[in-house]
Protein backbone atom coordinates (compact mmCIF):
# COMPACT_ATOMS: atom_id res chain seq x y z
CA UNK A 1 0.00 0.00 0.00
CA UNK A 2 1.62 3.00 -1.56
CA UNK A 3 -0.81 5.20 -2.08
CA UNK A 4 -2.46 7.55 0.36
CA UNK A 5 -4.90 10.33 0.55
CA UNK A 6 -5.27 12.55 3.63
CA UNK A 7 -8.33 14.70 3.82
CA UNK A 8 -7.71 18.04 5.71
CA UNK A 9 -4.63 20.30 5.98
CA UNK A 10 -5.08 20.83 9.25
CA UNK A 11 -1.95 20.62 12.17
CA UNK A 12 -3.27 16.81 11.98
CA UNK A 13 -3.40 16.50 8.53
CA UNK A 14 -0.45 18.18 7.48
CA UNK A 15 2.01 16.48 10.40
CA UNK A 16 0.64 13.23 8.56
CA UNK A 17 1.39 14.32 5.41
CA UNK A 18 5.04 15.47 6.20
CA UNK A 19 5.75 12.30 7.92
CA UNK A 20 4.29 9.88 5.34
CA UNK A 21 6.00 11.64 2.34
CA UNK A 22 9.32 11.22 3.85
CA UNK A 23 8.98 7.79 4.30
CA UNK A 24 8.53 7.15 0.27
CA UNK A 25 4.61 6.99 0.45
CA UNK A 26 2.67 8.68 -2.32
CA UNK A 27 0.77 11.47 -1.02
CA UNK A 28 -2.12 13.28 -2.19
CA UNK A 29 -3.80 15.85 0.25
CA UNK A 30 -7.55 17.49 -0.24
CA UNK A 31 -8.44 20.61 1.08
CA UNK A 32 -11.20 23.79 0.05
CA UNK A 33 -8.56 26.31 1.39
CA UNK A 34 -6.57 26.77 -1.26
CA UNK A 35 -3.56 28.29 0.65
CA UNK A 36 -2.97 25.45 3.04
CA UNK A 37 -2.67 23.16 0.18
CA UNK A 38 -0.36 25.79 -1.66
CA UNK A 39 1.89 25.71 2.07
CA UNK A 40 2.13 22.36 1.89
CA UNK A 41 3.24 21.60 -1.89
CA UNK A 42 5.53 24.43 -1.32
CA UNK A 43 7.28 22.88 1.05
CA UNK A 44 6.52 18.57 0.43
CA UNK A 45 6.39 16.37 -2.72
CA UNK A 46 2.77 15.67 -2.39
CA UNK A 47 0.05 15.91 -4.51
CA UNK A 48 -2.02 19.03 -3.57
CA UNK A 49 -6.17 19.28 -4.23
CA UNK A 50 -8.06 22.33 -3.44
CA UNK A 51 -11.73 20.84 -3.76
CA UNK A 52 -14.76 20.34 -1.10
CA UNK A 53 -14.06 16.12 -0.15
CA UNK A 54 -18.11 16.06 0.28
CA UNK A 55 -18.36 16.15 -3.54
CA UNK A 56 -18.34 13.11 -5.47
CA UNK A 57 -16.19 15.29 -8.31
CA UNK A 58 -13.46 16.20 -5.98
CA UNK A 59 -13.21 12.42 -4.40
CA UNK A 60 -13.14 11.10 -7.91
CA UNK A 61 -9.67 12.95 -8.56
CA UNK A 62 -7.96 10.55 -6.17
CA UNK A 63 -10.15 7.29 -6.80
CA UNK A 64 -7.07 5.34 -7.14
CA UNK A 65 -5.45 5.95 -3.77
CA UNK A 66 -5.59 3.05 -1.56
CA UNK A 67 -5.77 4.51 2.40
CA UNK A 68 -7.77 7.23 2.96
CA UNK A 69 -6.98 9.15 6.05
CA UNK A 70 -9.84 11.54 7.09
CA UNK A 71 -8.79 14.52 9.48
CA UNK A 72 -11.15 17.35 9.01
CA UNK A 73 -12.18 19.32 12.20
CA UNK A 74 -15.93 18.55 11.45
CA UNK A 75 -17.07 14.59 12.91
CA UNK A 76 -19.80 15.01 11.03
CA UNK A 77 -18.03 15.91 7.74
CA UNK A 78 -15.71 13.31 8.23
CA UNK A 79 -18.44 10.74 8.41
CA UNK A 80 -20.06 12.26 5.07
CA UNK A 81 -16.95 11.92 3.39
CA UNK A 82 -16.12 8.60 4.55
CA UNK A 83 -20.07 7.29 3.33
CA UNK A 84 -19.01 8.87 -0.15
CA UNK A 85 -15.90 7.07 -0.38
CA UNK A 86 -17.59 3.44 0.64
CA UNK A 87 -20.73 4.13 -1.42
CA UNK A 88 -19.91 5.97 -4.56
CA UNK A 89 -15.89 4.60 -4.72
CA UNK A 90 -16.15 1.17 -2.89
CA UNK A 91 -13.10 2.00 -0.72
CA UNK A 92 -12.64 -0.41 2.42
CA UNK A 93 -9.16 1.36 3.91
CA UNK A 94 -10.14 4.59 5.57
CA UNK A 95 -9.77 6.22 8.67
CA UNK A 96 -11.75 8.58 10.21
CA UNK A 97 -10.85 11.40 12.67
CA UNK A 98 -13.72 11.61 15.30
CA UNK A 99 -13.95 13.83 18.73
CA UNK A 100 -17.42 12.44 20.45
CA UNK A 101 -17.90 8.96 21.73
CA UNK A 102 -21.07 7.92 19.60
CA UNK A 103 -19.55 8.56 16.13
CA UNK A 104 -16.73 5.81 17.39
CA UNK A 105 -19.76 3.44 18.83
CA UNK A 106 -19.64 0.08 17.21
CA UNK A 107 -23.05 0.78 15.62
CA UNK A 108 -21.38 3.67 13.47
CA UNK A 109 -17.90 1.49 12.60
CA UNK A 110 -19.91 -1.33 11.74
CA UNK A 111 -22.44 0.73 9.33
CA UNK A 112 -19.47 2.60 7.61
CA UNK A 113 -17.34 -0.38 7.55
CA UNK A 114 -14.66 2.75 8.89
CA UNK A 115 -11.73 2.98 11.75
CA UNK A 116 -12.75 5.84 13.50
CA UNK A 117 -10.25 7.37 16.01
CA UNK A 118 -11.91 9.27 18.56
CA UNK A 119 -9.42 11.83 19.71
CA UNK A 120 -10.96 12.64 23.18
CA UNK A 121 -11.25 8.65 24.00
CA UNK A 122 -7.59 8.95 23.28
CA UNK A 123 -6.26 12.14 25.49
CA UNK A 124 -8.71 10.91 28.50
CA UNK A 125 -7.11 7.85 28.68
CA UNK A 126 -3.60 9.68 28.52
CA UNK A 127 -4.48 11.67 30.90
CA UNK A 128 -6.07 8.92 33.20
CA UNK A 129 -2.70 7.05 32.70
CA UNK A 130 -1.00 9.64 34.39
CA UNK A 131 -3.20 9.77 37.45
CA UNK A 132 -2.43 6.10 37.55
CA UNK A 133 0.85 6.20 37.01
CA UNK A 134 2.39 9.05 38.54
CA UNK A 135 6.36 7.63 38.10
CA UNK A 136 5.69 7.48 34.42
CA UNK A 137 6.98 10.37 32.37
CA UNK A 138 4.90 8.90 30.11
CA UNK A 139 2.45 5.76 29.18
CA UNK A 140 2.06 4.02 25.64
CA UNK A 141 0.03 0.78 25.70
CA UNK A 142 -0.32 -2.05 23.63
CA UNK A 143 -2.17 -4.57 22.66
CA UNK A 144 -5.65 -2.87 24.55
CA UNK A 145 -3.28 -2.13 27.52
CA UNK A 146 -2.23 -6.04 28.54
CA UNK A 147 1.31 -4.45 27.93
CA UNK A 148 2.85 -1.14 28.83
CA UNK A 149 5.85 1.18 28.00
CA UNK A 150 6.69 3.27 30.75
CA UNK A 151 9.09 6.01 30.64
CA UNK A 152 11.20 7.10 34.19
CA UNK A 153 13.81 8.83 35.09
CA UNK A 154 16.47 7.25 37.07
CA UNK A 155 17.06 9.09 40.84
CA UNK A 156 20.35 7.81 42.63
CA UNK A 157 18.16 5.99 45.03
CA UNK A 158 16.97 3.51 42.61
CA UNK A 159 18.51 0.30 42.68
CA UNK A 160 18.71 0.91 38.80
CA UNK A 161 21.25 3.45 39.32
CA UNK A 162 24.92 2.69 38.34
CA UNK A 163 24.75 -0.91 37.22
CA UNK A 164 25.07 -2.51 33.79
CA UNK A 165 21.63 -3.89 32.39
CA UNK A 166 23.20 -7.17 32.55
CA UNK A 167 23.47 -7.19 36.10
CA UNK A 168 19.71 -6.73 36.05
CA UNK A 169 19.13 -10.04 35.29
CA UNK A 170 17.74 -11.10 39.10
CA UNK A 171 15.28 -8.39 39.27
CA UNK A 172 13.91 -9.45 35.74
CA UNK A 173 13.13 -13.00 36.93
CA UNK A 174 11.69 -11.52 39.65
CA UNK A 175 9.35 -9.17 38.18
CA UNK A 176 9.70 -9.73 34.52
CA UNK A 177 10.16 -6.67 32.40
CA UNK A 178 12.83 -5.07 29.47
CA UNK A 179 14.62 -1.74 29.38
CA UNK A 180 13.72 -0.82 25.73
CA UNK A 181 15.20 2.56 25.29
CA UNK A 182 17.17 5.21 27.36
CA UNK A 183 17.13 8.82 26.92
CA UNK A 184 20.76 10.69 28.28
CA UNK A 185 21.11 14.45 27.77
CA UNK A 186 18.34 14.48 24.79
CA UNK A 187 19.33 11.20 22.84
CA UNK A 188 17.74 8.20 22.95
CA UNK A 189 19.57 4.96 22.03
CA UNK A 190 18.45 1.23 22.44
CA UNK A 191 20.88 -0.08 24.95
CA UNK A 192 22.63 -3.22 25.41
CA UNK A 193 23.73 -5.51 28.83
CA UNK A 194 26.96 -3.46 29.14
CA UNK A 195 25.20 0.17 29.03
CA UNK A 196 25.67 1.54 31.88
CA UNK A 197 22.26 3.07 33.78
CA UNK A 198 23.45 6.58 35.36
CA UNK A 199 20.66 9.20 37.54
CA UNK A 200 18.49 11.18 35.82
CA UNK A 201 18.94 8.97 32.27
CA UNK A 202 15.02 8.37 31.38
CA UNK A 203 14.48 4.71 31.10
CA UNK A 204 11.63 3.32 29.03
CA UNK A 205 10.36 -0.28 30.77
CA UNK A 206 8.12 -2.91 29.15
CA UNK A 207 5.92 -4.67 31.42
CA UNK A 208 2.69 -6.15 31.72
CA UNK A 209 0.31 -3.90 33.25
CA UNK A 210 -0.41 -6.86 35.51
CA UNK A 211 3.18 -6.40 37.27
CA UNK A 212 2.96 -2.77 37.42
CA UNK A 213 1.93 -2.53 41.08
CA UNK A 214 4.92 -5.05 41.85
CA UNK A 215 7.46 -3.34 40.11
CA UNK A 216 6.49 0.24 41.51
CA UNK A 217 6.53 -0.97 45.11
CA UNK A 218 9.78 -2.93 44.72
CA UNK A 219 11.81 -1.10 42.62
CA UNK A 220 10.95 2.65 42.09
CA UNK A 221 11.93 4.87 44.95
CA UNK A 222 10.06 8.39 42.77
CA UNK A 223 6.22 6.80 43.08
CA UNK A 224 4.29 8.70 45.25
CA UNK A 225 0.28 8.53 43.91
CA UNK A 226 -1.45 11.69 42.76
CA UNK A 227 -3.86 13.03 46.16
CA UNK A 228 -4.33 16.08 44.28
CA UNK A 229 -5.69 17.35 40.88
CA UNK A 230 -5.50 20.52 39.64
CA UNK A 231 -7.48 20.80 36.08
CA UNK A 232 -7.54 24.34 34.58
CA UNK A 233 -9.84 24.99 32.63
CA UNK A 234 -13.27 24.26 30.94
CA UNK A 235 -13.60 21.91 27.63
CA UNK A 236 -15.10 19.11 25.90
CA UNK A 237 -12.00 16.95 27.28
CA UNK A 238 -12.48 18.49 31.04
CA UNK A 239 -15.75 16.68 31.19
CA UNK A 240 -15.33 14.17 29.69
CA UNK A 241 -12.69 13.46 32.01
CA UNK A 242 -14.44 14.61 35.23
CA UNK A 243 -16.91 11.56 34.41
CA UNK A 244 -13.76 9.28 34.40
CA UNK A 245 -12.31 10.66 37.36
CA UNK A 246 -14.07 12.40 39.73
CA UNK A 247 -14.79 8.94 42.19
CA UNK A 248 -11.59 7.96 42.14
CA UNK A 249 -10.59 7.01 45.76
CA UNK A 250 -8.61 9.29 47.66
CA UNK A 251 -7.95 11.67 44.71
CA UNK A 252 -9.14 15.17 45.26
CA UNK A 253 -10.08 17.82 42.10
CA UNK A 254 -10.18 21.05 42.30
CA UNK A 255 -10.97 23.16 38.57
CA UNK A 256 -10.29 26.36 37.86
CA UNK A 257 -12.26 28.34 34.90
CA UNK A 258 -12.68 32.05 34.46
CA UNK A 259 -16.32 31.28 32.75
CA UNK A 260 -18.88 31.83 36.04
CA UNK A 261 -21.81 29.63 34.01
CA UNK A 262 -19.45 27.00 33.05
CA UNK A 263 -18.51 26.72 36.79
CA UNK A 264 -22.20 26.46 37.96
CA UNK A 265 -22.58 23.60 35.29
CA UNK A 266 -19.61 21.88 36.21
CA UNK A 267 -20.56 22.40 40.44
CA UNK A 268 -24.30 20.98 39.29
CA UNK A 269 -22.43 17.66 37.52
CA UNK A 270 -19.81 17.02 39.63
CA UNK A 271 -20.68 18.00 43.41
CA UNK A 272 -17.54 16.14 45.29
CA UNK A 273 -14.92 18.21 43.10
CA UNK A 274 -14.09 21.92 44.22
CA UNK A 275 -15.04 24.61 41.63
CA UNK A 276 -13.30 27.69 41.19
CA UNK A 277 -14.49 30.64 39.59
CA UNK A 278 -11.21 32.96 38.11
CA UNK A 279 -8.61 33.26 35.74
CA UNK A 280 -6.30 30.38 35.39
CA UNK A 281 -2.98 32.11 35.77
CA UNK A 282 -4.64 34.00 38.56
CA UNK A 283 -1.04 33.70 41.13
CA UNK A 284 -2.92 34.43 44.45
CA UNK A 285 -5.85 32.01 43.58
CA UNK A 286 -3.67 29.47 42.96
CA UNK A 287 -1.53 29.88 45.65
CA UNK A 288 -4.41 30.14 48.28
CA UNK A 289 -5.77 26.66 46.68
CA UNK A 290 -2.83 25.10 47.34
CA UNK A 291 -1.24 24.19 43.96
CA UNK A 292 2.20 23.77 45.60
CA UNK A 293 0.62 20.63 47.11
CA UNK A 294 -0.48 19.59 43.54
CA UNK A 295 0.47 16.04 42.23
CA UNK A 296 -0.91 16.67 39.04
CA UNK A 297 -1.94 19.81 36.63
CA UNK A 298 -4.08 19.67 33.85
CA UNK A 299 -4.51 21.90 31.11
CA UNK A 300 -6.47 19.93 28.25
CA UNK A 301 -8.68 22.76 26.76
CA UNK A 302 -8.88 23.85 22.86
CA UNK A 303 -6.28 26.84 23.63
CA UNK A 304 -2.71 25.33 23.38
CA UNK A 305 -1.18 28.73 24.60
CA UNK A 306 -2.72 28.90 27.31
CA UNK A 307 -2.18 25.30 28.70
CA UNK A 308 1.39 25.53 27.84
CA UNK A 309 1.48 28.95 29.90
CA UNK A 310 -1.00 27.87 32.75
CA UNK A 311 1.15 24.43 33.11
CA UNK A 312 4.77 26.70 33.33
CA UNK A 313 3.00 28.98 35.84
CA UNK A 314 1.64 25.69 38.08
CA UNK A 315 5.16 24.09 37.84
CA UNK A 316 6.44 27.69 39.52
CA UNK A 317 4.55 27.63 42.23
CA UNK A 318 5.32 24.50 43.23
CA UNK A 319 3.07 21.63 41.60
CA UNK A 320 4.86 18.54 41.15
CA UNK A 321 3.76 17.53 37.34
CA UNK A 322 1.92 19.01 34.52
CA UNK A 323 -0.30 17.61 31.44
CA UNK A 324 -0.58 19.52 28.49
CA UNK A 325 -2.62 19.36 26.02
CA UNK A 326 -0.77 20.51 22.77
CA UNK A 327 -1.89 20.48 18.62
CA UNK A 328 1.80 21.23 17.15
CA UNK A 329 3.85 17.87 17.39
CA UNK A 330 7.16 19.61 17.19
CA UNK A 331 6.87 21.80 20.08
CA UNK A 332 6.79 18.20 22.12
CA UNK A 333 10.74 18.43 22.94
CA UNK A 334 10.75 22.01 23.43
CA UNK A 335 7.59 21.87 26.01
CA UNK A 336 9.46 18.81 27.94
CA UNK A 337 12.33 21.02 28.39
CA UNK A 338 10.29 24.27 30.35
CA UNK A 339 8.93 21.72 32.67
CA UNK A 340 5.42 19.74 31.04
CA UNK A 341 6.32 16.59 32.01
CA UNK A 342 3.48 15.43 29.73
CA UNK A 343 2.64 16.64 26.75
CA UNK A 344 -0.22 15.12 24.66
CA UNK A 345 -0.27 15.08 20.69
CA UNK A 346 -3.41 14.44 19.30
CA UNK A 347 -1.39 13.85 15.86
CA UNK A 348 0.64 11.03 17.61
CA UNK A 349 -2.19 9.16 18.85
CA UNK A 350 -3.85 9.32 15.33
CA UNK A 351 -0.58 8.45 13.56
CA UNK A 352 -0.11 5.07 15.72
CA UNK A 353 -3.51 3.64 13.84
CA UNK A 354 -2.11 4.91 10.64
CA UNK A 355 0.91 3.32 10.83
CA UNK A 356 -0.56 0.23 12.01
CA UNK A 357 -2.75 -0.09 9.06
CA UNK A 358 0.07 0.70 6.23
CA UNK A 359 2.52 -2.12 7.64
CA UNK A 360 2.90 -5.37 5.85
CA UNK A 361 2.54 -8.86 6.81
CA UNK A 362 5.93 -8.41 8.16
CA UNK A 363 5.78 -5.08 10.03
CA UNK A 364 2.51 -6.04 12.20
CA UNK A 365 2.10 -2.78 14.01
CA UNK A 366 4.74 0.33 14.72
CA UNK A 367 4.80 3.53 15.83
CA UNK A 368 6.96 6.64 16.69
CA UNK A 369 8.25 6.74 20.44
CA UNK A 370 10.99 9.70 19.46
CA UNK A 371 11.90 10.87 16.35
CA UNK A 372 14.59 8.23 16.26
CA UNK A 373 13.08 5.49 17.52
CA UNK A 374 9.98 3.11 16.56
CA UNK A 375 8.75 -0.28 17.88
CA UNK A 376 7.16 -2.48 15.59
CA UNK A 377 6.30 -6.05 15.34
CA UNK A 378 7.35 -8.93 13.54
CA UNK A 379 6.07 -12.44 13.01
CA UNK A 380 8.51 -15.46 13.32
CA UNK A 381 8.84 -17.63 10.54
CA UNK A 382 10.29 -21.32 9.94
CA UNK A 383 13.67 -20.04 10.35
CA UNK A 384 13.87 -18.64 13.96
CA UNK A 385 11.43 -21.88 15.10
CA UNK A 386 12.62 -23.32 18.25
CA UNK A 387 15.44 -20.89 18.58
CA UNK A 388 16.25 -18.76 22.06
CA UNK A 389 16.07 -14.91 21.26
CA UNK A 390 19.26 -14.59 22.24
CA UNK A 391 20.33 -16.70 18.89
CA UNK A 392 17.67 -14.59 17.14
CA UNK A 393 19.65 -11.43 14.54
CA UNK A 394 17.46 -9.44 12.92
CA UNK A 395 18.09 -6.06 11.67
CA UNK A 396 14.59 -5.34 11.58
CA UNK A 397 14.34 -7.01 15.45
CA UNK A 398 17.65 -5.62 17.47
CA UNK A 399 16.27 -5.79 20.97
CA UNK A 400 12.45 -8.15 21.58
CA UNK A 401 10.43 -6.74 24.37
CA UNK A 402 8.03 -9.00 24.36
CA UNK A 403 6.21 -12.07 22.45
CA UNK A 404 2.53 -12.77 21.53
CA UNK A 405 1.36 -16.04 21.21
CA UNK A 406 -1.95 -17.28 20.50
CA UNK A 407 -3.84 -15.11 23.39
CA UNK A 408 -1.19 -14.85 25.58
CA UNK A 409 1.45 -12.13 26.04
CA UNK A 410 4.75 -11.99 27.82
CA UNK A 411 7.45 -10.33 28.49
CA UNK A 412 11.02 -12.37 27.45
CA UNK A 413 14.23 -12.71 28.44
CA UNK A 414 17.19 -14.05 26.22
CA UNK A 415 16.26 -17.73 27.05
CA UNK A 416 13.31 -17.39 26.02
CA UNK A 417 12.37 -19.97 22.98
CA UNK A 418 10.05 -19.00 20.07
CA UNK A 419 7.94 -20.68 17.67
CA UNK A 420 6.75 -20.55 14.22
CA UNK A 421 3.81 -17.92 14.19
CA UNK A 422 4.56 -16.34 17.46
CA UNK A 423 4.49 -12.35 17.56
CA UNK A 424 8.19 -10.44 18.24
CA UNK A 425 7.19 -6.84 19.88
CA UNK A 426 10.81 -5.41 18.96
CA UNK A 427 12.37 -2.18 19.05
CA UNK A 428 14.92 -0.42 16.59
CA UNK A 429 16.97 2.57 16.09
CA UNK A 430 16.65 4.48 12.60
Amino acid sequence: MKKVCIIGAGVVGSSLAKKLSVSGYEIAVIDKNSAKIEDLTSTLDIMGIDCDATEVKCLDKVKDFELFIVVTDSDERNIAIAAILKSFFKKDKIIIRVSKNAFAAPPIKELLGVEPVNILTEVITKIIDTIRFPFARSVVRFEKGKLILLNYMVSSEDIFAGKEIKELQALRKLIPFTIAALERDGKVVVPDGDTIVYPDDSLFFVIKEEDVKVFQEHLLKNAEPVRLAFILGHSKFTVELLKRIADFEGLKIKLVEPDLQKCEEIAGEFPNIDVLHGEVTDVELLKSEGIDKAGLVIAITEDEENNVLSCILAKKLGAKRAAALIAHSEYENIIESIGIDTPIVPRKLLASRVYTTLSSKSLLDVFELRENIEILEIQVGSEWDGKQISEIKCKECPLVLALKRDNDIQVVGGDTVVKKGDILICIRQR
